[in-house]
């Protein structure tokens, strides 16, 4: 056996004949030195490496059928450039009161558009606010954005009110719950890019000034209406706050308006100086609810729009709603809209969460017509809308239990269970005014 220290000697000689061989081999990593020369194969005129880095393979990129939805702008479309508002025409928007929320009828020639619609149980608002403008039937529906105190009455109403289409922007950060809504109704969805036009009557449309650019925050990814009618013209900007202001203004939009729906419930994230005085607004109409949140309608943007020679109107100050008549003349006449029909003495009497079962009751003289009216459940957000022919007697009670109640009621829900059982549940009854009759915890 070889002495220990000899073995040392060799496996030392042996790495030191193994490293002087790498460089020959081409597998040295060390790059040459500026004192050593080196003798390229061939001559190139590209500036040496210092890492040569191995190029990848470039991959054919994909041509989509259809540009991707919430990531790029849109191309300005030049249709709204070819038309030409002409007529006299009998023109109403009714800005209705649903709380927090944004929800907008406009009448075009007896003719009726929504923008936005409000909360979940913000339909009996939006039946109601159809029946004082005679409408039973939609052309169409807009929705702004996906927020749900805009997109929330949706499916809702669909499933009680013929829609001839819902129609949205290009540009958006989620469609999903619109998707959603629209699974099993019979109204198409379209979708919107700036400059287009969607018809409204003889010599009237709908014109699309935004949204223009992509926003991360999809209130400024709202759908921006403007309409023109009898020489006004309304703008109508769902939740846009400053950023998407900022776009339009940078990009030239003629934002000059008589009416304004203000923008984000009229919160100071919205609204900007510089916006104001290219709209100043004769009227200046703000959806919110102060009670809810309280930085709607903040005194900054209403001294801005006040500045600016706009009349401001919320609809918190009224019952069902602000409505604005635009005559034949170009005059916009501002009201308020109050529910059709005088409050009839219906209340709710109680609430059984182990029967599942609500009593109505009727302490008038007369019987009671409850077509058309709507008992709602505060926690589940469950609505159930009272059908043609239902009446509740003089004096008498009437009974709505739901699918597994074990009571016999006068009217059954088509649900299995609305009433927590573990928590406080609130019902709530309008009547077909849209007024709210009667609220009552469950027991």
């Amino acid at each position: 056996m070889k002495p220990k220290h000899s073995r040392i000697r060799f496996l030392t000689a042996l790495l030191a004949l193994l490293f002087l061989l790498l460089p020959l081999a081409g597998c040295g990593t060390e790059t040459p030195t500026e004192t050593e020369e080196t003798q390229p194969s061939t001559p190139s005129t590209e500036p040496a490496a210092t890492e040569p880095v191995e190029p990848a393979e470039p991959e054919e990129p994909e041509e989509p059928a259809e540009p991707v939805i919430g990531q790029s702008s849109r191309e300005f479309l030049t249709d709204y450039l070819g038309i030409t508002p002409s007529g006299e025409h009998e023109a109403r928007v009714l800005f209705l009161n649903v709380g927090k929320g944004d929800a907008i009828l406009v009448s075009i020639d007896g003719k009726v558009w929504m923008i936005d619609t409000g909360l979940a149980l913000s339909p009996p608002l939006l039946c109601a606010g159809m029946r004082a403008l005679g409408a039973d039937r939609l052309e169409g529906v807009f929705i702004t954005h996906t927020d749900g105190d805009h997109i929330g009455g949706l499916k809702t109403l669909l499933s009680c009110a013929e829609v001839g289409a819902v129609y949205t922007s290009t540009i958006s950060a989620d469609w999903k719950a619109v998707d959603k809504a629209l699974d099993g109704a019979d109204a198409p969805r379209v979708t919107l890019d700036p400059g287009a036009v969607v018809p409204a009557g003889e010599g009237v449309w709908f014109e699309v000034l935004g949204p223009y650019r992509y926003n991360t925050r999809d209130d400024n990814n709202s759908l921006v209406l403007r309409l023109r009618v009898n020489g006004t013209t309304t703008l109508f900007t769902g939740d846009m706050m400053k950023a998407e202001e900022k776009t339009l203004l940078s990009e030239g939009i003629d934002l000059d308006c008589d009416l304004l729906k203000v923008g984000h419930h009229g919160k100071k994230d919205a609204t900007s100086d510089e916006f104001a005085e290219a709209a100043t607004p004769i009227y200046a109409i703000i959806s919110a609810s102060t009670e809810e949140e309280s930085d709607a309608a903040h005194s900054s943007v209403i001294k801005s729009l006040k500045r600016v020679g706009a009349t401001v109107v919320v609809t918190e100050e009224v019952s069902l709603g602000v409505l604005a008549e635009i005559t034949t003349e170009g005059r916009i006449i501002i009201r308020e809209q109050k529910p059709l029909d005088a409050a009839a003495p219906v209340s709710i009497r109680s609430i059984s969460k182990s029967d599942q079962l609500v009593i109505l009751e009727n302490s008038g003289t007369s019987p009671v017509d409850l077509s058309g009216w709507w008992l709602a459940s505060g926690t589940g957000k469950e609505l159930l809308r009272f059908p043609e022919g239902t009446v509740i007697a003089a004096g008498g009670t009437f009974s709505i239990g739901c699918r597994d109640s074990s009571a016999e009621p006068d009217l059954r829900w088509n649900e299995a269970k609305v009433w927590h059982k573990s928590k406080t549940d609130i019902a709530y009854l309008y009547d077909a005014g849209g007024r709210l009759l009667c609220e009552l915890d469950s027991e």
